[in-house]
């Protein structure tokens, strides 16, 4: 028996024919070297012809596997010995500054003996299918082409009823023609015996949305399937999202945003190195276009990451052609710009699925990834259930078969391509193969078809008649320490008893002290780093300049990379992939601690964060322990792209911890705390703050554990006549300000510290304002739409009638945060402002 992959043998008696061997070899060498196809099949056949006389003028002879080998080894060191041959005067040419010809031809050789053994690999791993891998493989596709069909009846015939008798469509994306990715996942660990109790020690995929197959391949159930598409109660989602995926059995839901799975899958396969298991990331070749996938590529060809980047080239992106779409040769060539293998193959043929994807995926094993696969197909029907009229041009007739190409006129489809991929049908040109082989007979294949249509049949019978989910569950928490959410009104539960009862029971006494003897901001959130990454061997550090010699943008690291330099991971720049790669890595039990170089950047990731990151425990459930530290806020003289206070970006974005710490002991407290929260924490640590030396404070030790709860803010000054609350660098102007106002108006002013924006810490605000009466909501950030605002609000809403004076919110000018000294200074809230309006609330 030989081992083809870690999970499976096959037998010795496989055979290569050597026509098969030289047409694949061929094709696979015409695709990314074809100037040097005609020397390279020369002595290709010159070898072949030593093996031709060892078999005494036989017909050309199929190999075995050693001989196989043997013939690779041989071609191989052939082809090293011809590049070499280059004039001497040629060899040490600069053909660029540090790069000379010699080298130039070392590396391009290189890859194309990769092209060459993979070639051979894939060519061997087609011969080495046994019938019933070839037979689950038509089944797959069988049963997905039913399982298609059967949502397109749902849509069509009105059977599925709201509790309120009203017709439920569903919605879901088409497969029809692209079957054959089933193929992808027959060698891949998968299934029951990699599942122990409820974890999952198998290979991952990420489809794409109308991956269909490729999810059943890995052991999703049509009825979960449905029960996702039709709305229904069932794993995984219960009805909150709508597309295929289970990551119990190792399957990644997509999202709507398509480059979000890849950017998951590229986490998840960081997280997978030197494990032995591998990811495959599906998209389609629209998706090439999106500007995080090629972050997303470059960082995983940096890291040697498992994952194989598979693009479905159906024809078509909704409606946009592939000449509109990319001016590539081919999907696979835009492998070669980012330093990985590519191949394009032919998607509606099984057996080439299954070889170069198994191929590609044993190279990652090897610690040899990325690999690109392209596999053309055409989609053969709409994008989704509601485009096959617009497709078309008329809602087809039925769903199992392709509609015939005269009956396509008035559609968007391009009727010549049509015509085209109409005779190559993955199902049944493999049924006919198969019969050919004398794997099948058509007793057999009846059969196969009657179970399918059965087993599809029952489960839609089942999804009929399954119950919605319960209508509390849109409430579902958002995070895995969240409340349930549901609609109330407040009018209808407000006591209008006076006083009110105190509510808030601090945690922390109030008031803060400080040490100049004591340790600043940024040596705390070093300390805290150091702990944690002390305590728990799967958090890691990845973010631009961290690692390496540097120790990040403002250098505070650099005393940790000594101790921690491998999990201190530099990036490329690219704030999709970071945040993206740390989302995939925290699903499968590492805790990242991602850092935006200044908070400004994280726009460039507001996709990944926003609907993948947030979203993820809410669709289905999964933890996402991860944290991203953002250098932040003004005071510096920094200008608009280092100065930005994007905390309101992301505090009605549901799913998502923002913290901001004032001093340096809740800097590490915090700090800790965020990095082990099972759910993505944004940590802002004020750069005006890290070297402030006017509040330095002795710091906790390590042995303490010291935590400072995430959700509960701080009384840093108590107070009777006005309540300050804020929270970052302005604690300590409102802290000065509070204390000239007592110095020269006798007034007592209280300073409430949010430390958490969300959650918020809506007891100790209400129960403060019903202390005092006036409120002065104080912030760095711009006024209009802000936090400061938000919580205006709440307080109106919910301390109405313990108001003495209007809520005033002090922000900055609704601009970008100008550069100049004087600039700035005008453009910030100023400590005289605080002071004036907060005369004018008590004398209001």
């Amino acid at each position: 028996m030989k081992t083809i992959d870690s999970s499976r043998t096959i037998s010795d008696q496989t055979t290569v024919p050597f026509a098969l061997l030289r047409r694949r070899l061929l094709a696979a060498l015409a695709q990314n070297h074809p100037l040097l196809l005609e020397l390279l099949i020369t002595s290709f056949e010159t070898i072949a012809a030593d093996f031709l006389e060892a078999n005494a003028g036989e017909e050309m002879p199929s190999f075995s596997f050693a001989e196989l080998e043997q013939f690779e080894s041989r071609y191989i060191e052939t082809v090293w010995s011809t590049a070499r041959r280059l004039q001497p005067e040629y060899r040490e040419t600069e053909i660029y500054p540090t790069m000379r010809v010699t080298q130039a031809a070392e590396y391009f050789t290189a890859r194309l003996c990769e092209d060459i053994h993979a070639a051979f690999t894939r060519t061997w791993l087609k011969c080495s299918l046994t019938p019933k891998e070839k037979l689950e493989a038509l089944r797959g596709m069988l049963l997905t082409r039913y399982l298609d069909a059967r949502l397109k009846k749902f849509f069509m015939s009105g059977e599925v009823k709201t509790p309120d008798g009203v017709t439920f469509q569903g919605k879901g994306f088409r497969s029809m023609g692209q079957e054959a990715i089933y193929a992808a996942a027959l060698r891949l660990k998968r299934g029951e015996n990699f599942v122990r109790g409820e974890k999952y020690f198998g290979d991952y995929v990420a489809p794409m949305i109308r991956d269909l197959a490729l999810a059943l391949a890995m052991g999703q159930k049509p009825y979960d399937v449905m029960a996702a598409q039709m709305g229904k109660a069932g794993k995984p989602t219960n009805g909150k999202d709508l597309h295929i995926g289970d990551f119990s059995c190792g399957i990644l839901p997509p999202a709507a945003p398509i480059t979000i799975s890849t950017g998951s899958a590229c986490g998840i396969s960081f997280a997978l190195k030197n494990t032995g298991r591998v990811m495959i990331n599906c998209i389609g070749e629209g998706g090439t276009s999106a500007g995080e996938w090629h972050e997303v590529i470059n960082f995983a060809a940096v890291q040697k990451m498992p994952i194989v980047f598979i693009v479905q080239n159906n024809q078509t992106a909704l409606s946009t052609p592939v000449h509109e779409q990319s001016a590539a040769f081919n999907f696979a060539q835009k492998a070669i710009g980012y330093g990985m293998r590519g191949i394009t193959i032919d998607g509606t043929d099984p057996e080439e699925v299954f070889a170069a994807v198994t191929e590609a995926a044993e190279a990652c094993r090897a610690g040899k990834g990325p690999v690109l696969v392209e596999m053309i197909a055409m989609r053969m029907c709409g994008h989704a259930h509601h485009d096959d009229m617009l497709y078309f041009g008329k809602e087809p007739e039925q769903f199992l078969e392709y509609v015939p190409p005269e009956k396509t006129a008035g559609g968007y489809v391009d009727a010549k391509k049509y015509a085209y991929w109409y005779q190559k049908d993955p199902i049944k040109h493999y049924r006919n193969q198969l019969m050919d082989e004398g794997a099948l007979d058509e007793n057999s294949w009846q059969e196969m078809v009657a179970e399918v249509e059965q087993e599809i049949e029952a489960a839609a019978r089942e999804i009929i008649a399954a119950p919605w989910p319960k209508p509390k569950l849109a409430g579902h928490p958002v995070c895995t320490d969240g409340e349930w959410q549901t609609h109330h009104e407040l009018l209808a539960e407000r006591q209008f008893v006076f006083p009110a009862p105190k509510l808030w029971q601090p945690s922390e006494p109030s008031g803060l002290q400080f040490d100049p003897n004591g340790k600043t901001f940024w040596q705390a959130i070093v300390e805290a780093l150091v702990e944690e990454m002390r305590r728990d061997s799967t958090a890691f550090m990845l973010g631009e300049d961290i690692g390496g010699d540097y120790g990040n943008a403002f250098v505070i690291l650099k005393s940790m990379l000594e101790e921690f330099g491998e999990r201190m991971i530099n990036t490329p720049m690219a704030e999709a992939a970071i945040i993206a790669c740390a989302t995939g890595a925290a699903l499968v039990g590492k805790r990242p601690i991602a850092e935006i170089q200044f908070n400004d950047f994280i726009a460039s990731g507001f996709n990944q964060l926003v609907n993948n990151t947030a979203k993820i425990y809410y669709r289905w459930g999964q933890p996402v322990p991860m944290t991203i530290r953002l250098p932040w806020g003004g005071l510096r003289n920094a200008g608009p792209y280092h100065s930005q206070n994007t905390e309101p970006w992301f505090y009605r974005t549901p799913g998502l911890k923002i913290v901001c710490p004032s001093t340096p002991r809740e800097a590490k407290g915090l700090l800790k705390a965020a990095i082990r929260d099972d759910n993505p924490v944004l940590y802002l640590e004020h750069i005006a703050l890290y070297r402030l030396a006017s509040i330095k404070q002795q710091l906790p030790e390590a042995s303490e554990d010291f935590l400072v709860p995430i959700g509960a803010a701080h009384l840093k000054r108590e107070g009777s006549d006005l309540t300050m609350i804020t929270y970052g660098a302005y604690v300590h102007r409102c802290l000065s300000a509070a204390q000239k106002l007592e110095e020269h108006d006798g007034l007592s002013c209280q300073v409430l510290d949010l430390r958490s924006l969300m959650p918020l810490d809506k007891t100790a605000i209400l129960d403060c304002v019903r202390q005092t009466g006036r409120v002065l909501i104080i912030q760095e950030d711009s006024k209009t739409g802000s936090i400061g605002q938000s919580i205006a609000s709440i307080i109106s809403e919910e301390a109405f009638e313990y108001l003495d004076a209007p809520v005033r919110v002090l922000g900055a000018l609704d601009a970008p945060v100008p550069y100049s000294p004087p600039l700035e200074e005008f453009f910030l809230v100023s400590q005289k402002q605080i002071e004036e309006v907060a005369r004018r609330l008590v004398e209001y």
